[in-house]
């Protein structure tokens, strides 16, 4: 199997972007459309189904239709990658298997920057890993600031900290991924703050459409997790086109409050996020991501809907 970087097409991308095209014609739909449809890659987060092991996850997610796949490092919440003990040979092998075109991100273990003194290791760590694994993107957060630290003590923890990282995936060439996940993170000021603090090109973001969309996002505590809002909603439409520059990985989540539901089911204007990286001209990942609170059959719903969705977005 072909591995590249996802500004690449594989001689089987272009093949299918050449058939859909031809397919399109046949039904009604542009070129224009069908080529679109490979330029982003449709991935699913193993999140939804972390109360399974790996195995059941990825047979799930292939019986879904999906040709990528996003693994998390954060157990006992998702503890489907253990980046000090699994092998990523033994992962790219697994992958193969199913038959999946590759793995688009992973999110590192310590994820929390800031309040997190074990970042640094946690998240080179999964840099390393990756990079081994084939994986292009780690992702992380900023982290929520302690209670009695101003914010200019936590930028200055943060700049510290990701130059120390961003050392190990400049060597690694692989990129570190800032999700809205933090103190800084869930607005377009913050994420530009949180860019500004590094000249390296391996610094990017990972747009999460609900975390955005919600102002908060889940902390996880001994494997449960708990919804704690920051600061105000924010519009993800408009954050997005603020940033969009910076994005390198997407997690495309929908909500009716605090549960995640299928693409196109919640309030989030998934659709509408879509169309502004495709004017950007991106063309990196659109992993579907949940929190995995729910069985494995109403997960399975989720995410064979939601491909479904991004399939109809990016075929208009």
């Amino acid at each position: 199997m072909t591995r590249r970087c996802f500004g690449q097409l594989t001689r089987r991308e272009m093949l299918t972007t050449v058939m859909a095209a031809a397919g399109a014609a046949v039904s009604g739909k542009s070129a224009v459309g069908a080529a679109r449809s490979a330029e982003m890659k449709i991935a699913c987060g193993t999140v939804t189904f972390r109360k399974l092991p790996l195995q059941e996850a990825l047979e799930r997610i292939q019986r879904a239709g999906y040709q990528y796949v996003e693994p998390q490092a954060t157990g006992p919440w998702c503890p489907h990658v253990d980046a000090w003990k699994d092998d990523p040979q033994e992962f790219r092998r697994r992958l193969d298997q199913f038959g999946f075109q590759g793995a688009t991100a992973l999110w590192a273990p310590h994820g929390a920057i800031i309040p997190d003194a074990e970042s640094v290791e946690g998240i080179t760590q999964a840099i390393r890993w990756a990079k081994e694994a084939g994986i292009p993107v780690v992702n992380a957060g900023d982290g929520r600031i302690p209670k009695g630290m101003s914010e200019d003590d936590a930028l200055a923890v943060l700049r510290d900290r990701l130059a120390r990282i961003l050392e190990v995936a400049a060597q690694c060439r692989v990129y570190l991924a800032i999700e809205p996940h933090g103190s800084f993170s869930l607005t377009a000021d913050g994420l530009q703050k949180i860019m500004s603090l590094s000249e390296s090109s391996w610094l990017g973001i990972n747009y999460d459409t609900a975390n955005v969309h919600r102002a908060t996002y889940v902390e996880t505590i001994d494997g449960g997790y708990s919804w704690t809002p920051i600061g105000r909603r924010q519009d993800e439409v408009a954050t997005l086109k603020a940033v969009v520059g910076r994005v390198v990985h997407v997690h495309v989540k929908d909500v009716v409050g605090a549960r995640c539901v299928a693409l196109g089911e919640g309030k989030v204007d998934v659709r509408a996020c879509v169309e502004v990286l495709r004017r950007h001209g991106y063309r990196g990942a659109l992993s579907l991501e949940t929190e995995g609170e729910f069985d494995a059959d109403e997960g399975q719903r989720l995410i064979e809907t939601s491909r479904r969705f991004l399939v109809d977005t990016l075929m208009s």
